[in-house]
C-alpha cells in the first residue's frame, strides 16, 4: 500500500464525514514532511464577489499543513492540532479554477511543528502562502 493510500485509509476510518470530503479535496501526494491536496473550485466555493472564499483558501492551507504533520507522524501521534495559522491572499482564485495547495514541516520538535504552505492555481500562480505552528499528540 502506497503512503498516500495508507493516509487516505487513516482519514477514512478517523473521519467518516470529514470537512476536506465535504470539500471536495483530493490528496495527491504524501511525502516524508509533505502533503499536497488539490480541488476543483466550484459555485460552491465562491464568495459574494465570486472569488474563491477566504475560508476555503485558509482550510485548504490547514489541510494540506497539517497532512505534512500526520504524514511525519503518522505511525507515532494520536493526532496534531493546529496552534495557530498565518494566511496571507496574494491573489483571488476563481470557479473552475483547480487550486494546489501544499505544507511541508520546516522546523520539527518533539510536540511542536512549524510549517510553510502555500496555494497555485492551474496556471503556476500563487494564490496564498501560509505558516503555522502544530501540536503532535503522542500516543
Amino acid at each position: 500500500m502506497s503512503k498516500i493510500d495508507e493516509v487516505a485509509k487513516i482519514t477514512k476510518d478517523r473521519y467518516k464525514s470529514s470537512f476536506e470530503n465535504h470539500l471536495g479535496v483530493k490528496f495527491v501526494d504524501y511525502k516524508d514532511s509533505r502533503c499536497e491536496i488539490s480541488l476543483e473550485i466550484e459555485e460552491e466555493h465562491l464568495n459574494i464577489g465570486r472569488s474563491v472564499h477566504g475560508g476555503v483558501i485558509s482550510s485548504l492551507c490547514d489541510i494540506a499543513m497539517s497532512g505534512a504533520v500526520t504524514c511525519n507522524f503518522m505511525d507515532k501521534a494520536e493526532s496534531v492540532v493546529t496552534l495557530q495559522m498565518n494566511v496571507n491572499y496574494l491573489r483571488p482564485g476563481h470557479e473552475d479554477d483547480v487550486l494546489t495547495a501544499w505544507g511541508e514541516i520546516v522546523k520539527q520538535g518533539r510536540t511542536i511543528c512549524y510549517v510553510e504552505g502555500g496555494i497555485k492555481n492551474q496556471e503556476g500562480k500563487l494564490i496564498a502562502r501560509a505558516t503555522g505552528d502544530w501540536f503532535v499528540k503522542s500516543k
